[in-house]
């Protein structure tokens, strides 16, 4: 097992030469930190809990993922990690495009203080200056 020196070291290297990568493991630790917070999994502190994941043939060319339940609840962690950023991105890209598209489409500028308004405006919603059609 890696010693806790051993493992700072690395963790310092990762964040400092891949710093996406990092962002994503050290979101899947917050993530594991939640679940295993609870008493029920009744690690100790500095006790390591091995991870096993064993792939099954079965007839035919089917098989099964067999996962002791310490793998299953990392493996969902994982899942839960990249289901969280996906949602949290594409939230964050839906909203700036549609900002994007009002203020490219639907809206003009007030000339006194710059605030955005609807097209058929005639009062600036800021400041409430008549507003100039261009």
């Amino acid at each position: 097992m890696p010693t806790e020196e051993s493992r700072k070291s690395f963790i310092n290297w990762f964040k400092k030469h891949h710093p996406r990568e990092y962002y994503f493991f050290s979101a899947i630790e917050s993530n594991i930190k939640k679940i295993h917070s609870s008493n029920h999994f009744g690690l100790h502190e500095g006790e390591y809990a091995p991870i096993s994941l064993n792939i099954k043939k079965l007839e035919g060319n089917k098989y099964h993922l067999a996962a002791d339940p310490v793998a299953a609840l990392f493996l969902g962690t994982i899942c839960k990690t990249i289901i969280d950023e996906n949602s949290n991105n594409t939230e964050a890209i839906i909203s700036d495009r549609i900002q994007q598209e009002f203020e490219n489409r639907l809206s003009m500028k007030c000339n006194d203080c710059d605030a955005m308004n609807m097209t058929n405006a005639k009062y600036c919603n800021q400041c409430g200056k008549n507003l100039e059609i261009n």
